[in-house]
């Protein structure tokens, strides 16, 4: 197995642990469950050989997008959603984003099954990489496509477009609740029931897909403020007009749809959970080499990708 020479489970585990811990605890603990010694950097690198197959794999399916050959499907659920967002991690040369997409549906008997990709790269580039995961999720056989998003306009103008027609565009409940809050306590300070009544005030309107009218109050509190006030207004004001349809949460309710992106932020989070502990600095390829191999691992994919011996090149 090349310079590692360890063996293919010996393999396995390691970098199992070095894709859910740091590597120098991911050597102890390797050496208690197994009695092994591997150093820290053997796991390291291990877990970049690894990791490097399994990123060449998610760039294989998003290459496929320039010609439209679909991966192969993994489901055929009648709903699939669709929910992106960006968490963020420490390289070499300071603080980049990293874009997540996670696609979830339910099947027959009502289990929700999750897929997730992270990928470095910028929104034109991420499309390819949505695309090629939604397509192994059910996107072309789907009735029902549903965009979750927090409201940044490059998830509309990039991702929206390769998910077809069809996607019903849902800008995340508890993101925009978050904006209201936002401005509510620049108004009213943070804490105060007049901060509360306010935003409940707003917040069941745009759940009643009022949105037009939550806009003709706060125009008339914009009148009322000068200063940091006005411009808390006037940012909330530009964000709910640019979501515009993707507000419309009676009908989305109506329908048994989900408004809110909980999935995609959980993953989200799994990125911190491993890639900003303190300290850390990240190179652009073990970066990416750690992220796919744990996606791998998050999608319950382990199993399969072992069992292509991604080690024995």
């Amino acid at each position: 197995m090349g310079d590692c020479q360890v063996s293919l489970n010996l393999a396995r585990a390691a970098t199992l642990l070095g894709v859910n811990d740091p590597f120098s605890p991911s050597a102890q603990v390797l050496h208690e469950l197994t009695g092994v010694r591997l150093g820290e950097r053997t796991i390291q690198r291990l877990t970049h050989r690894a990791g490097k197959v399994a990123d060449a794999q998610e760039r294989g399916l998003a290459l496929s997008m320039a010609t439209w050959n679909v991966p192969a499907s993994l489901a055929q659920p009648k709903r699939l959603y669709v929910a992106v967002d960006a968490a963020f991690i420490h390289l070499q040369d300071g603080w980049h984003d990293v874009k997540c997409v996670t696609c979830w549906w339910e099947d027959e008997s009502g289990k929700v099954h999750r897929r997730g990709m992270t990928r470095r790269a910028d929104a034109e580039q991420f499309k390819a990489f949505v695309w090629a995961l939604a397509c192994q999720c059910g996107l072309e056989t789907a009735t029902e496509v549903v965009l979750l998003g927090d409201g940044a306009a490059w998830i509309w103008e990039h991702v929206a477009g390769v998910l077809g027609e069809k996607a019903i565009c849902i800008t995340d409940w508890y993101h925009v609740t978050e904006h209201l809050w936002s401005c509510a306590k620049t108004l009213w300070g943070e804490g105060t029931q007049e901060a509360r009544t306010w935003e409940q005030k707003l917040q069941d309107l745009l759940w009643e897909g009022r949105c037009n009218k939550v806009l003709k109050l706060l125009r008339q509190d914009h009148a009322a403020h000068r200063g940091g006030k006005r411009e808390a207004i006037e940012a909330l004001i530009t964000y709910l007009e640019n979501q515009g349809r993707r507000l419309q949460y009676d009908q989305f309710r109506s329908r048994g749809l989900d408004i809110g992106s909980g999935r995609v932020e959980a993953m989200c989070k799994q990125v911190g959970v491993r890639m900003k502990r303190n300290g850390m600095r990240w190179s652009e390829s073990g970066a990416q080499s750690v992220l796919s191999l744990r996606s791998a691992w998050l999608n319950d994919q382990w199993e399969e990708f072992w069992s292509q011996r991604p080690l024995a090149a």
